[in-house]
């Protein structure tokens, strides 16, 4: 556990860094798979990451969010049960066979393995919802588990709000003329100073109205411009080169 909240301490300074870094908790709740997820309500537009991409796919995780309220813990959540603390388990509001008979299940989990979640909602913008999620095969989580998950959750939480401001901060140095006075394209430049500001693929995408794959083929040209491999060097490197003020005109 102490390595596990050590990370996404660590990770500090960039959501998605903290996000991930809680992926680890698998070490202390063993599970299926992982996952940190957000999902807008309204547009079914969805932003997450996973441990098990074999087990929840980009695809599958798109398909979930378009019927996110039908989902029996999100529908848990959406009625009126929005208690922070309320770490659950599907198991805990039906019998784990019914779920696995619904045409829910059949629809978006068939094939996965998963017969159990336990859900650890993450305060979220309004209008959102946003959890850390452990998927089981086997269904039920003991009294030790969830409470780890509640510190876990607890962790992630008040880590997100710092990491906020120091992207926040972090933006100023990616306006999109700097980008291109490094010679990346508009779009290029579109692109990354979205990036820089901790916004996953899938959700530059959804903003930007064009696909993943069109998000990562930029990115990669971005990386090989600025002669790095990752967007971790690329920001590091821009953060630290000198702004270059202009003289009025």
């Amino acid at each position: 556990m102490v390595a596990v909240v050590s990370g996404i301490v660590a990770a500090v300074g960039s959501i998605d860094a903290v996000h991930r870094a809680a992926l680890d908790a698998d070490m202390v709740i063993p599970s299926l798979a992982v996952v940190f997820g957000e999902v807008e309500m309204a547009s079914g537009a969805v932003s997450f990451v996973s441990n098990a991409p074999g087990v929840i796919s980009e695809e599958l995780a798109s398909h979930l969010a378009a019927r996110a309220a039908e989902h029996p813990l999100i529908e848990h959540s959406l009625s009126g049960n929005r208690n922070a603390a309320n770490v659950i388990a599907i198991s805990d509001l039906m019998d784990v066979d019914q779920f696995v008979a619904s045409e829910f299940y059949a629809d978006c989990y068939a094939g996965t393995g998963i017969r159990d979640e336990l859900r650890v909602p993450i305060p979220a913008r309004r209008g959102n919802t946003s959890a850390l999620i452990f998927c089981r095969a086997e269904p039920g989580f003991s009294v030790r588990e969830r409470e780890n998950a509640r510190l876990i959750g607890t962790v992630v939480a008040s880590c997100e709000a710092p990491s906020s401001e120091i992207e926040a901060l972090r933006a100023g140095r990616f306006t999109e003329q700097r980008l291109r006075d490094h010679g990346l394209t508009s779009r290029e430049a579109e692109i990354f100073a979205l990036l820089a500001q901790g916004l996953r693929s899938q959700r530059v995408a959804h903003q930007l109205g064009i696909s993943v794959r069109t998000v990562e083929k930029h990115t990669q040209s971005v990386y090989r411009q600025l002669g790095v491999t990752s967007r971790s060097e690329a920001t590091a490197l821009l953060i630290n080169e000198p702004i270059l003020v202009r003289p009025a005109s």
